[in-house]
């Protein structure tokens, strides 16, 4: 069976994290997810999460610490999922490949319509803050 590696990018601004909507050409449209996309071969985890989110939304993003993996059968192909904590980037997010964005507390981040695989990674994230008190 075929594994395929994809990566996320939880970016972090303020407080905040930046959701992205699926546009309505893509598989599971009009659901929010973490942007990124597929490893290359030969490239690592950070490498194509930075390369992924310059195509993607125009920014140059300093990839920080991992954060949680989600794997899953599509068909005849194994689908793993990484997700990468992104604290700094620079330039204006453009909208290339999605229909929307939006920034918003971790928590308020269940109340959009994720895609199923970014629920484990969004609660693995949430887990890793640091309490508040």
């Amino acid at each position: 069976m075929k594994i395929i590696d994809v990566v996320a990018a939880i970016i972090e601004k303020n407080g905040k994290i930046l959701l992205a909507q699926r546009d309505a050409n893509s598989d599971q449209a009009g659901l929010w997810e973490f942007p990124g996309g597929k490893v290359e071969e030969g490239e690592s985890q950070p490498q194509a999460l930075a390369r992924e989110l310059d195509e993607e939304l125009g920014i140059m993003a300093s990839v920080g610490n991992y954060i949680a993996s989600n794997q899953w059968q599509h068909n005849e192909r194994i689908i793993r999922l990484h997700a990468w904590r992104i604290e700094a980037f620079s330039g204006e997010l453009q909208n290339r490949c999605h229909s929307d964005f939006v920034w918003l507390a971790p928590e308020r981040a269940f109340d959009y319509a994720l895609a199923p695989a970014d629920v484990p990674l969004l609660a693995a994230y949430i887990a890793s803050l640091p309490l508040k008190n």
